[in-house]
């Protein structure tokens, strides 16, 4: 008995442990979009970040453990030289900085305190210090520098050259840097052009520079080899990125990897034995570079315990949607991406829909029965009905819904709006097609076809639609068609500008739109249909209201007095009749059985709505449109009142923005309803009130300006991986309808979903979800593409402020041994450039705040704190004596902004001097219009009296203005005036702006991009003027960007742009300039910019042949031979 009592112990216990053990395998997690690895220096461990926080692992895979837990993010994990020590960056305190802690875990300890921040690149080999890179106050553009830190003390920062990089790595003997110039999104795959990442070598004690990869496709990732005799970098030489070695003389190069697709990502390398770790697409790989075999995955996993929580539970009070029942009684709204409803007094919601995907538009039947809306469920976006599954109970009464699909296509839908008939509803499908379909999902037929999404509305007889519409010259106009077909569309408003978002009057006697016609100022524009309403006037409509009212009131006779009736006796003993205590009869509705007093009814019958019958004469149509011009306002968001009598709009005016009314055609000046604004408006009869989404929630506006909003608390459980998942296909879903290249790059984009949608589903996060969809966004090999997660509010910082690191306007000398800080520079208009805060060059500050200090120090420490505060510093002049100067700081992005007004003097004074002051310069600092009109005031600014003119375009970063740069530029010359006594000329006040005649050269970079590149490829084109620099970046398309559910937004590109005469994209086709001249690094800090010397050389050989040109005499007519 003791013997088999003892095997059925061990074999209890044996099952346990197998139990615990598969336990605990099936509480692993895998480990995948690992980012930033990095090996110890022996090649045993390894760390990286994931999911926020830094793990380690050892290097050939398993479990990792957390090295950080903090809500903050921590990233870029860099092993000590005696691998003891780990340095990380992280935003825990506001910006990212610099931190370090024991591989064996313990406390981070704080290293960097600027506010700018810093991104952790290397350890020193000597262990003590670390490389970093950061920006700072350098240069206005590219203002990244590499810094050497102190990793054991709080100290200041050394520069080891002025000038920009990035991805630096220190070799063996840290006395060089290989580091990368230019290049794109890490994610992006194929691209060719000039903004390409090159490889450069600096030799740190000589500041002497050496290009070494310059491949079409791109060089990034430059890594020592532990000989420090060569380097590792990533290249696309091969098709996809790949890892190569090549030895430092320029001798022999290998391919080290050879995937056909996807890139080598973030690898790094063991310092002492070699051993290199990558990423390549989700996973990370181990490569022995020496040995014979190929990359081996790793596997690694975490315990499900130390990960986040993949449910997400949320307190909704926000609504992205609102519908109301025609009497305003309920409420139908999208909120957490969900469809809930609603009554206005409990204001307790009932969730209709819960899906991982997106509900919007939704829209209540006129009888209030059925609501309509769209949903993304299943990942295809769809029309759909939700009905009550008790129809003798309100909407907000019932916890179950029958749900109806009306479409089922591949195509968005969406933009929902139900005929007055509540028979039909229409939609747009797709970019812009206009469709109708029965409220019971039946008759579906299309409108007409576009490229451009419509704004429409229904007249109220439900017989016709008035859209507004774009044409291919991007025109808006606003069109009239009768939904049976009888007619062509009419374009009602025929103007070259744009008009949009028209609105029909309830009694269907008028139109009213939105239209920009003068200038940039947006009007309304308004139209009676018929002639007749056309022609009555004033005096007419208050005779019609005259009749109209004493008929309403004389219509209903007044009711024949009742005498009153003694009741009538009862005898004794007999039950009295079925009275109220009142003596009064019940009425019908007392005696029904009391469950059904509480049975739903509709908000509106058929019966109850009597449609008009809509008379249109569209002969002089035209001619009766109407602007009611309000000065100095542009209006929007439409909406009529019940009756047709006012017309209200979204305006500010006299600086009062709120929601105005006029009383068309009478009362045209604008009375403020109120200063609230909201969307989605409606003005129903019941009370006159406004229905409408304010704030965010839903909401009422009465008559007399009277506001309501009804609040709200929902109770949403989110599935993350599945919600994560619908966002993704959401974006994928956006780019193949919506991509201005259908191609699609000849990307397979059905595989490509396949390809990452699994990935999206395991993000935790909106960082994480990000990374996925730009990683999806570079197969597309575009530009102006993105995913950017929206970030997360906390409450309790929203009074909080953050220690800022201030600037003084003054850049000292770098290798300056003090005592003090020489100052090598006063930033012009700075606060340090002011006269009772005047600081001069050669100067030396001793102390801040008198305290003193010195090049070794860590400023911060001194002068960290809020901004809006007085700094007093100690200042020695050349004569050894001390002052005090007392002034108040600005960000070092303040300061950067000032920079930039000192470059273009530099550059001014520069080109002035190399031509004897006969040529001008300006710079156009983005493509908009603030920009333009600092270049025409700069036209006659730099330009009055010179001969030429450079026009600088680098560092542009795009915008929309280049017609109008080429309507000052280009302007033809039709004609010569001369004034009595004056000389030939022309009268500028006859142009469109100031314009320039004479010859100029554009200066262009890889920088210059989107809209600056297309100026280029004109001037270049039109043959204005010459190119000098280097060739444009490629990126040239029109986008604009659209919401992801509440978790982000995303870029969409949605317009092509091609050159006019070789008809060649300009996407990947960088404007090439006639001289391309590169700058070496180093040159352009120390005013050294070879770039803009020779546009002035070729600008002057420019002006010579311009001033030598065949000019014609001048005749007057009384010189003419008779």
């Amino acid at each position: 008995m003791m013997r088999a009592a003892t095997g059925n112990v061990t074999a209890l216990v044996l099952c346990l442990s197998l139990a615990a053990c598969a336990s605990d395998l099936s509480a692993q997690e895998s480990v995948r979009l690992a980012s930033s690895p990095t090996l110890s220096p022996d090649g045993t461990k390894l760390a990286f970040s994931w999911r926020g926080d830094i793990w380690i692992v050892g290097s050939g895979g398993g479990t990792a453990r957390p090295l950080t837990m903090h809500e903050g993010r921590d990233t870029s994990p860099a092993f000590s030289p005696d691998g003891k020590l780990i340095a990380f960056n992280s935003d825990r305190n506001g910006a990212r900085h610099a931190y370090v802690v024991p591989t064996t875990g313990g406390e981070p300890k704080q290293l960097t305190f600027h506010s700018e921040g810093c991104q952790v690149e290397q350890w020193y080999p000597d262990g003590k210090s670390l490389l970093i890179n950061a920006d700072r106050d350098h240069f206005w553009k590219h203002q990244e520098r590499f810094f050497r830190i102190d990793a054991e003390k709080r100290s200041g920062e050394q520069l080891l050259f002025d000038d920009y990089g990035r991805s630096g790595s220190l070799s063996p003997d840290g006395k060089r840097l290989l580091f990368t110039r230019e290049g794109t999104a890490w994610w992006r795959k194929g691209y060719r052009g000039s903004q390409v990442s090159q490889v450069w070598l600096c030799e740190i004690d000589t500041k002497k520079f050496k290009k070494l990869v310059d491949e079409p496709t791109g060089a990034r990732y430059p890594l020592w080899a532990s000989d420090g005799k060569g380097f590792y970098y990533v290249g696309g030489q091969s098709g996809a990125f790949n890892l190569w070695y090549r030895e430092l003389g320029g001798g022999k190069e290998k391919q080290l990897t050879h995937f056909e697709d996807d890139s080598v990502l973030m690898p790094c390398v063991a310092s002492l034995d070699g051993t290199i770790v990558f990423r390549h697409l989700f996973d990370l790989y181990r490569l022995n570079p020496e040995g014979e075999e190929g990359p081996k995955r790793l596997s690694i996993t975490v315990r499900a315990d130390a990960v986040a929580e993949k449910t997400q539970r949320r307190r909704l009070d926000k609504a992205e949607k609102v519908a109301f029942s025609d009497d305003g009684l309920e409420i139908a709204m999208i909120s957490g991406g969900d469809l809930w409803v609603m009554d206005t007094e409990l204001r307790e919601p009932r969730q209709v829909t819960s899906t991982s995907e997106e509900e919007r538009d939704p829209v209540f039947t006129p009888d209030g029965k059925s609501i309509l809306f769209v949903s993304d469920k299943e990942g295809q976006s769809d029309l759909w009905k939700a009905e009550r599954a008790n129809g003798a109970r309100y909407w907000w009464q019932n916890d179950q819904f029958k749900l109806t699909r009306l479409t089922n296509d591949a195509e968005v839908e969406e933009d929902l709006c139900i005929s007055p008939t509540g028979k039909e509803v229409a939609f747009v499908r797709g970019a812009g097609d206009l469709w109708l379909i029965g409220t019971d999902g039946k008759n579906e037929r299309r409108l007409f076809q576009s490229w451009s999404r419509p704004d429409y509305d229904w007249s109220p007889d439900g017989k016709w639609l008035v859209y507004a519409l774009s044409d291919d010259q991007f025109n808006r106009d606003v069109w009239i068609w009768p939904i049976d077909g009888s007619r062509e569309p009419f374009n009602l408003s025929r103007h070259p500008d744009d008009d949009s978002d028209p609105v029909w009057s309830p009694d269907g006697k008028a139109i009213a739109f939105t239209g920009r016609r003068y200038g940039i100022e947006v009007d309304i524009f308004l139209v009676y249909l018929t002639k007749a309403e056309d022609e009555t006037t004033s005096r007419d409509r208050k005779i019609r209201e005259a009749i109209e009212k004493i008929a309403k009131v004389r219509s209903k006779p007044a009711a024949p007095p009742v005498a009153a009736k003694p009741p009538a006796e009862k005898p004794e003993g007999e039950k009295p009749d079925a009275t109220k205590e009142d003596g009064k009869e019940p009425t019908k509705e007392e005696e029904k059985p009391e469950e059904k007093k509480d049975q739903a009814k509709p908000a509106t019958t058929s019966s109850e709505k009597k449609l008009p019958d809509v008379q249109i004469d569209f002969e002089g149509i035209h001619d009766r449109i109407r602007r009611v011009s309000i000065s100095d306002a542009s209006e929007s968001r439409l909406f009529w009142s019940y009756d047709s009598k006012k017309l209200a709009f979204t305006a500010k005016i006299n600086g009062q923005e709120g929601t105005y009314t006029i009383s068309p055609p009478d009362e045209l000046s604008p009375k403020l309803l109120s200063t609230k604004t909201g969307y989605d408006a409606r003005w129903i009869a019941r009370g006159s009130q406004i229905l409408w989404r304010v704030d965010g929630v839903p909401g009422s506006l009465g008559a007399d300006g009277k506001t309501a909003t009804f609040s709200f608390a929902a109770y949403q459980t989110v599935d993350l991986p599945a919600r994560f998942q619908a966002a993704f296909d959401l974006c994928w879903r956006t780019m193949r309808d919506r991509y201005y290249d259908g191609n699609l790059n000849h990307r397979n984009w059905d595989e490509i979903r396949r390809k990452y949608s699994e990935a999206a589903s395991e993000a935790v996060d909106g960082s994480g979800l990000g990374e996925v969809v730009n990683l999806m966004l570079g197969e597309l090999n575009g530009s102006h593409l993105g995913f950017t997660p929206r970030s997360s509010s906390d409450s309790s910082s929203q009074n909080a402020w953050t220690e800022v690191t201030p600037h003084f306007g003054l850049r000292f000398v770098s290798d300056y041994q003090g005592p003090g800080l020489k100052v090598r520079e006063v930033i012009g208009r700075s606060p340090a450039d002011r006269a009772k805060s005047r600081i001069a060059a050669g100067e030396v500050v001793m102390a801040v705040d008198g305290r003193t200090v010195d090049p070794t120090m860590d400023l911060t420490g001194l002068v960290n704190g809020r901004l809006d505060r007085d700094v007093c510093l100690t200042v020695r002049n050349a004569k050894g004596e001390d002052r005090r100067v007392t002034l108040r700081p600005i960000t070092y992005a303040a300061a950067r902004s000032l920079l930039y007004e000192t470059w273009i003097q530099q550059n001014r004074a520069a080109v002035a001097k190399a031509s004897d002051g006969k040529l001008g310069y300006l710079h156009i600092r983005a493509m908009d219009m603030g920009s333009f009109y600092r270049f025409e005031h700069e036209l006659y600014d730099a330009g009055a009296g010179k001969d030429g003119l450079v026009i600088d375009v680098r560092e542009n970063g795009g915008g929309s203005t280049t017609d109008h740069l080429l309507t000052s530029l280009t302007q033809p010359v039709h004609a010569i005036t001369v004034p009595r006594g004056g000389t030939p000329g022309y009268p500028q006040d006859r142009q469109v702006y100031a314009t320039w005649r004479k010859p100029i050269v554009v200066l262009c970079n890889q920088n210059s991009f989107s809209n600056a590149e297309i100026f280029s490829h004109a001037i270049k084109y039109l043959r204005r003027g010459k190119l000098v620099g280097t060739p444009t970046s490629g990126s040239v398309v029109s986008t604009g960007a659209t919401s992801i559910m509440d978790l982000g937004t995303l870029r969409l590109p949605g317009r092509g742009w091609f050159v006019a005469d070789t008809g060649q994209d300009m996407e990947l086709n960088g404007a090439r300039p006639h001289a391309i001249v590169w700058p070496r690094p180093g040159e352009m800090p120390q005013g050294i910019d070879r770039q803009l010397d020779k546009a002035v050389a070729i600008l002057q050989a420019e002006v010579k042949k311009w001033q030598e040109r065949p000019q014609p005499k001048l005749q007057k007519a009384s010189e003419r031979e008779k």
